[in-house]
């Protein structure tokens, strides 16, 4: 029931309908902006999971993780960390011998979950996985909604008034260039 009721809030415009990276850009940099959550003291020197040798180069890269995993979590609930470090594994290739799958870091997804625990964003389940609460897909879909209006064409009568705008402005340069035109003859003679 939860998800029907859904739909039909803000516009009919869910986190679904907008491109992910728009959205998931939107929605760290409201992160980021606000207060409540907060990027711990090792985030600059933390390894994303075993493939990698350095910390990513982005200094926004645990805002941008963790609007990535409340997406993924919007869109695929009840996911626990273990999900998680599958979603966010890799190919670990080195030199001649064989590739070998290695899972992402737990320790990130954990404390992002964690966080968004304590705002009341996501809970966590009977079974140990968490889903996106009410409050969170209010807000999730705020942006969404957002970013739906920045994106959307355009009406007929601004696209004719936006024409009507870019005659004016072709009129005043042509007569500019005439203008420039008759100086520069006088000038001659």
């Amino acid at each position: 029931m939860e998800y029907l009721t859904r739909i039909y809030m803000y516009g009919g415009v869910s986190v679904k309908d907008v491109e992910s990276s728009k959205f998931i850009k939107a929605y760290a940099e409201h992160l980021k902006r606000g207060d409540k959550f907060k990027e711990p003291s090792w985030v600059d020197i933390v390894k994303t999971g075993f493939t990698k040798e350095l910390s990513p180069y982005d200094r926004d890269w645990y805002y941008i993780r963790a609007a990535s995993i409340l997406r993924r979590l919007y869109i695929r609930p009840f996911t626990g960390v273990g999900g998680f470090k599958k979603i966010y594994s890799k190919k670990n290739k080195i030199r001649v011998k064989p590739s070998h799958y290695n899972k992402g870091s737990g320790k990130i997804p954990r404390s992002i979950l964690h966080q968004f625990e304590k705002i009341g964003i996501v809970k966590k389940t009977k079974k140990g996985t968490r889903k996106v609460t009410s409050l969170g897909r209010k807000e999730m879909d705020a942006i969404a909604l957002k970013i739906h209006k920045e994106t959307q064409p355009k009406k007929k009568e601004e696209i004719d008034e936006i024409d009507e705008l870019n005659e004016i402005i072709e009129e005043n340069k042509e007569e500019k260039e005439e203008e420039e035109k008759e100086e520069e003859k006088e000038k001659e003679n």
